[in-house]
């Protein structure tokens, strides 16, 4: 994670946004930062994978080359919200067909409302990602046809209140932060629905153990928790480890 020393006094910028001016410098970042870093690393917040594009092609000199790179973005961006698309139908699908789960324990005890609430909000939130990448598509398809399409494009990331957001600084054109969580909302209402889903599961894992004797104080469930847990807990790990080592500061290679 990463944050702007230019326009200090402007809107506050993105996680990992970086400046593509010339000679602009990074501040130093702290170890906690570079590790929390993968929560706006692209798969929750924006970042500067989200932001630099944007900020080139808007401030591109030649026309050809930023139609090019517009064109580049458009299409970079449908193929992403497909992708979305299709893995938050296949999360809604499982949400609602594992949706028994919820209601009964094991033990043939009803389950703690805080289970049944994870499932219904993953439901939702799911369904939310599935109509926002939709949503967009659709309204990429019809600015692409028309006839200043990549103008039209550049001016709906670039405005903000009808006139062009610029630095003060630089005089550079920015990109509209609103505009970037809105093209992030589709990852974000996935991601959220996912973690909403593995919240859900710890819950009702444990819960089915509350109703356990102190004379049998392992049995299948609570070894179907404990197992789960272990599994779980190192899974997450690793995934959050994996996505340390994606993290680049934006440093060239000499």
């Amino acid at each position: 994670m990463t944050y702007h020393a230019e326009d200090a006094n402007e809107n506050t910028p993105m996680l990992g946004e970086s400046s593509s001016a010339p000679n602009s410098r990074r501040p130093q970042q702290s170890p906690i930062f570079r590790f929390l870093h993968f929560f706006g690393g692209g798969i929750y917040a924006p970042d500067s994978s989200t932001y630099d594009p944007i900020e080139i092609l808007l401030n591109v000199e030649h026309a050809e080359e930023r139609d090019r790179l517009t064109e580049r973005w458009r299409d970079n961006k449908l193929s992403e919200l497909s992708f979305v698309g299709v893995v938050a139908a296949l999360l809604t699908g499982v949400l609602t067909s594992t949706g028994s789960w919820p209601d009964i324990l094991p033990s043939g005890h009803q389950s703690p409302w805080p289970v049944r609430t994870c499932w219904y909000c993953g439901i939702i939130l799911s369904l939310c990602s599935i109509l926002s990448a939709a949503d967009q598509t659709v309204r990429l398809h019809r600015m692409s046809s028309h006839r200043d399409a990549w103008k039209n494009i550049r001016n709906l990331l670039g405005k903000k209140h009808g006139r062009p957001n610029r630095s003060s600084k630089t005089g550079r054109l920015k990109p509209n932060t609103w505009q970037l969580y809105t093209w992030q909302m589709p990852v974000m209402f996935l991601t959220t629905a996912t973690v909403s889903m593995i919240v859900g599961m710890f819950l009702h894992v444990w819960s089915a153990t509350r109703y356990l004797d102190h004379d049998d104080w392992l049995d299948s469930d609570a070894k179907v928790a404990i197992t789960f847990s272990v599994v779980a807990v190192v899974s997450i790990t690793i995934f959050v480890l994996g996505q340390v080592t994606l993290y680049t500061t934006g440093d060239d290679l000499e």
